[in-house]
């Protein structure tokens, strides 16, 4: 059977080859709707299948992306990395995942690699790379996507998205103080990533504003996992006995949960737990944990929507975007009752959390419980 080409696509769709090739590389201005699902539809019914590398060494484009991740075990990550692949599959791209385990020099390994593979762009979350390195490795003609960083980007191809994590930090922090706590704790994440150090400053700002003195004491450092909160729980109450704890992320709240448990303490009674980030798992434990929200699949979605747009465009028209978070208050930081309507907006929100799918395999997430 004889190869398919641009040139029989663009035949049977009835447009010039130029415009076929537009489409393949996801191009859409000026281009009318019912023409691009024409080509798509002739792509489909001859199943021309183009040679990734021969297109490259022509127009300079693999139609692939880098995306780099500090922990694929974590199951925040899972909606995100959907959610930007989503938006770029539909575009005629596909990605190129890699785990960096949480380590800087595999982080700056992964990012070489994806550079002399040609990669279109680059997606990077949670770098351990300082910002002006990370600018050089990757240099300015590849657009880049930062998540989570420490510095403004510096080159007209780097755009950074930030989560507000010192303010949701400090919202959560409040809440907490609203409701009566007073010796309130924080297990903290990765002390060399900017986003441990933010939700720290947010929790240390709603103390300075309510006259509560920071205590050192009261802050736990460890890996952000379920056994690490578990560790962080335990070692706490060692040499202290908070009435209320605010958790760098779910992970670290299951793992604390199960510690309050063995303890024999009652959350929220003896102990109040808030978290951040607001993943699927963590939404079904008892009682349901007050948290910081995260729209993870729209932080991954907005991601591969700016790398398209600047592979579309040329050209990026923010240096930075920050992206708020929302409190969402449940039954694991308030003590009083709640009305009927909390219940009921309580019970909405986590039948809206059943109701998401789940991931086929939760082996990575056990792997952070406590062992005998």
């Amino acid at each position: 059977m004889p190869q398919i080409k641009i040139s029989d696509v663009a035949r049977a769709a009835g447009v010039s080859n130029s415009t076929v090739s537009r489409v393949l590389k996801g191009q859409k201005k000026h281009m009318r709707p019912e023409t691009r699902e024409r080509v798509l539809r002739a792509i489909e019914e001859l199943d021309y299948r183009p040679n990734q590398v021969a297109r490259g060494l022509v127009t300079g484009q693999t139609h692939t992306i880098g995306v780099v991740i500090p922990d694929v075990s974590n199951p925040f990550f899972g909606p995100a990395i959907k959610g930007c692949e989503d938006i770029l599959f539909e575009n005629g791209y596909n990605i190129f995942l890699c785990n960096t385990n949480e380590n800087v020099d595999r982080e700056r390994y992964y990012l070489d690699l994806l550079v002399s593979r040609s990669v279109d762009a680059l997606a990077v979350w949670g770098s351990r790379v300082l910002s002006n390195e990370l600018e050089a490795i990757v240099g300015d003609n590849i657009p880049l996507v930062t998540v989570e960083l420490s510095h403004e980007p510096s080159t007209p191809n780097h755009i950074c998205i930030n989560i507000d994590n010192k303010g949701g930090a400090k919202a959560a922090t409040q809440h907490l103080i609203e409701q009566g706590y007073r010796r309130i704790a924080h297990l903290s994440g990765p002390v060399g990533r900017i986003t441990g150090q933010r939700r720290l400053s947010g929790y240390q700002k709603a103390l300075e504003e309510n006259g509560l003195e920071f205590d050192p004491v009261l802050v736990e450092k460890e890996k952000p996992s379920i056994r690490g909160g578990y560790q962080a729980m335990l070692n706490l109450f060692k040499r202290q006995s908070p009435d209320a704890v605010f958790c760098y992320n779910d992970l670290m709240a299951v793992g604390a949960i199960i510690a309050a448990q063995q303890l024999d303490l009652n959350v929220p009674n003896d102990l109040a737990v808030v978290r951040f980030d607001d993943i699927t798992l963590a939404s079904l434990i008892t009682p349901p944990l007050t948290t910081i929200q995260i729209p993870q699949y729209e932080l991954g979605k907005l991601t591969g929507e700016l790398l398209l747009k600047y592979l579309q465009d040329g050209e990026l028209h923010e240096r930075s975007i920050w992206l708020p978070v929302e409190l969402q208050v449940r039954a694991s930081s308030v003590k009083r009752p709640f009305t009927k309507e909390q219940r009921q907006a309580l019970l909405e929100n986590l039948i809206s959390y059943i109701a998401t799918d789940l991931p086929d395999k939760a082996d990575s997430t056990l792997d952070g419980l406590p062992t005998s």
